[in-house]
Parts: C-alpha cells; sequence; structure tokens
C-alpha cells in the first residue's frame, strides 16, 4: 500500500471514531448486572483498529519501535480529545475510563502491529 493510501487510511479510521463518538446512540445507558459494558469492547476496537493504522502509516520512514510508539501516542491522545469534545454535549460524558480503554486498545493494536511488521520482515 503506498504510503499516501496509509494516511488516508488513518483518517478515515479517526474520521468514523469521531462521528461515532459524538452522535447521539440509543440505548447507550451503562449496562447493568455486571460484565464489561459493551461501549468497552468499542473504545478498545477502535482504538486498536486506529493505533494500528497510524503506526502502519509510519513504518516506513522510522522503522517499528517508531512506528509503535507513534500509533498508541497518536491514537491515545486522539482519544483523549474525544473525551474532552464530548465533555460539554448533553447525550454524551466525559470519562478517565474511556480514555483508559482507548490507550489499553492503542496498545494492543500497535503490538500486533510490530508482530505482524516483524514476521513480514523475517518472511523476505
Amino acid at each position: 500500500m503506498r504510503r499516501t493510501n496509509r494516511w488516508i487510511a488513518v483518517a478515515v479510521v479517526a474520521a468514523a471514531i469521531l462521528v461515532v463518538s459524538m452522535i447521539p446512540i440509543p440505548g447507550s445507558v451503562p449496562e447493568e448486572g455486571g460484565g464489561i459494558p459493551t461501549s468497552l469492547l468499542f473504545h478498545f476496537v477502535g482504538y486498536a483498529a486506529l493505533a494500528g493504522t497510524v503506526g502502519h502509516a509510519a513504518f516506513p520512514a522510522g522503522g517499528r519501535l517508531r512506528a509503535l510508539l507513534t500509533g498508541v501516542c497518536g491514537a491515545s491522545v486522539y482519544g483523549a480529545l474525544i473525551e474532552c469534545l464530548q465533555y460539554p454535549v448533553p447525550y454524551r460524558s466525559f470519562s478517565i475510563l474511556d480514555m483508559a480503554t482507548n490507550a489499553a486498545g492503542a496498545t494492543l493494536g500497535a503490538v500486533v502491529l510490530l508482530g505482524a511488521l516483524a514476521l513480514s520482515e523475517h518472511r523476505r
């Protein structure tokens, strides 16, 4: 995939996260009865995808470690900014737990990318 296309993929994933994070979602009231709330799973998976695409876009320029750090930091900061945007919105809420989940998902996404890059380099 060309480098420009990689950054377009980042923009698409980031835009999708922004839209879903800012629109009202029916039935998004926190679930009761134990278990992991569905919204946290969405946060985790979404930010794993964002970190993976950011890291993949950054990879050719700086190596695997830089791609990992760029993915984790970029996605985590984006997640924190989204939470700040949600603060004044009446049907959304600011959540430290969401930010932590975003960062955890970003870390996993970047680690998975790092493993995939290592495998692809090893096969060459």
